[in-house]
């Protein structure tokens, strides 16, 4: 269903990084706030959400290549440097969600991933 209302690039987009609800609104996050550099439990109160899941994300998307890691001292601090084509594909999955079914397409696939 999403890959006919959006194609495949995004759809396998989705099926790649946004594994849960909390790495769906830092890949948003990120992309609206591209200079942002923020540790975890800053990231979570920009968000919202809990710490733990935030940090478990923002991991998850640091290996993936979306987020890049900074070691200060005891701290990480999470950027976003994704290369030209990841920030690519994050731009048109962040436009493409401006459409409702777009959104409830993503929330389905995301939901059944979680089960």
């Amino acid at each position: 269903m999403l890959a006919g209302l959006v194609g495949d690039d995004i759809g396998r987009f989705v099926d790649e990084y946004v594994d849960s609800l909390v790495s769906w609104a830092i890949i948003v996050f990120y992309h609206e706030n591209p200079g942002a550099r923020d540790r975890a439990e800053e990231l979570a109160l920009h968000l919202g959400r809990r710490i733990d899941d935030v940090a478990k994300a923002a991991e998850r998307l640091s290996e993936k290549g979306l987020l890049s890691r900074l070691a200060q001292e005891r701290d990480i601090i999470y950027l976003y440097q994704p290369d030209k084509e990841l920030q690519s594909k994050v731009t048109r999955f962040v436009q493409s969600l401006d459409e409702r079914e777009v959104r409830l397409a993503v929330l389905s696939r995301v939901l059944e991933k979680a089960v």
